[in-house]
């Protein structure tokens, strides 16, 4: 109880990543995140990254589907890395590259990426990347990233993923996210212009150390 009201203190956490998609933005050094996806496939996955140096982040994930429910539960055969680390940044522009084998619902692995974006305004940062899946068949894909912050505690997202690598072309995603503290959640419509519009649930806890 106590830890749930330290947290409630109103602080901006820049978020890291969108939707599905990576932003150009890292987690300080010695910062840490805790994250839960709940995706629309009843996939649960559980993320623990950290920062080093101010410029590169260190993640590890782990999921399956079917934990909450009846069914049998399918686990993950590996574990999900996620490596990120700063290109350039001139307080302008800010670029971050790395590595991502977690999969995506039954979407193509980001692989190896690039994002790149700016800071128009306080609180408002548009973002645009590519990544290269080196699995057989899947090669280069395109995304795109916009994140408004209002009143620090509320953070709006819209995102893109050209999908060249899936079935699922043009995909567009909006997010919501409360985080007033360490801890926050985030709800999110996926493929929002498809006939079936996924629900994704997200849980933050971030904290410096």
């Amino acid at each position: 109880m106590i830890l749930f009201l330290l947290s409630m203190i109103s602080t901006y956490y820049e978020p890291i990543t969108g939707i599905d998609n990576p932003l150009p933005v890292l987690l300080y050094h010695g910062e840490v995140i805790i994250h839960i996806k709940e995706e629309p496939i009843n996939k649960l996955r559980a993320k623990i990254g950290t920062g080093i140096w101010n410029g590169i982040i260190l993640s590890i994930s782990f999921g399956g589907t079917n934990i909450v429910g009846y069914e049998d539960i399918d686990w993950e055969d590996q574990l999900g890395v996620d490596v990120r680390a700063r290109l350039f940044g001139n307080g302008i522009l800010e670029s971050v590259i790395g590595y991502n084998n977690e999969p995506i619902e039954n979407y193509a692995e980001k692989h190896l990426f690039a994002t790149i974006g700016t800071r128009l305004l306080p609180g408002l940062i548009l973002a645009g990347g590519a990544n290269y899946n080196h699995d057989e068949g899947n090669g280069m894909d395109l995304f795109g990233n916009v994140a408004l912050n209002l009143g620090e505690a509320n953070t709006f997202h819209l995102e893109y993923i050209m999908g060249s690598n899936d079935e699922d072309k043009n995909r567009f995603n909006l997010g919501y996210k409360l985080q007033p503290g360490s801890m926050g959640i985030q709800f999110d419509l996926k493929d929002i212009f498809s006939g079936s519009v996924g629900r994704q649930l997200q849980i933050f806890y971030r904290e410096s150390f």
